[in-house]
């Protein structure tokens, strides 16, 4: 019985120990950088941010592939749409989405805090 106790306080430390540094994630987000026109919509299936289209700078084929953001920037899937400009400037905290007519822009967010 002891050793289940034991067992299970173990367990309950290493699963749910403390979370990322937020400060941490922040500066590690800063290093990614996107643009790109949409052409080319992933599917729903995961989380993953696998967008494919041209980079407006160069016009050459592109996609916004990122280990590190891909889960941030995933969050915003629903809002684009084939012809949207997606920018993430590196050194910077804001996603944008550039539409005909509006441009949506998020900030990092981590544990309540607005990142910029």
């Amino acid at each position: 019985m002891k050793y289940t106790i034991l067992l299970c306080l173990a367990l309950c430390f290493f699963c749910c120990g403390p979370m990322g540094n937020c400060n941490e994630e922040a500066e590690d987000l800063k290093g990614d950088e996107c643009l790109l026109i949409v052409r080319e919509i992933p599917t729903d299936t995961d989380d993953r941010f696998d967008y494919k289209g041209i980079n407006p700078v160069t016009e050459k084929e592109c996609d916004c592939n990122s280990s590190r953001s891909d889960r941030w920037w995933a969050d915003y899937k629903k809002d684009i749409a084939i012809g949207d400009t997606i920018i993430k400037k590196k050194g910077e905290l804001i996603f944008s989405i550039h539409k005909k007519d509006t441009v949506l822009s998020f900030n990092f967010e981590c544990d309540g805090k607005v990142y910029k």
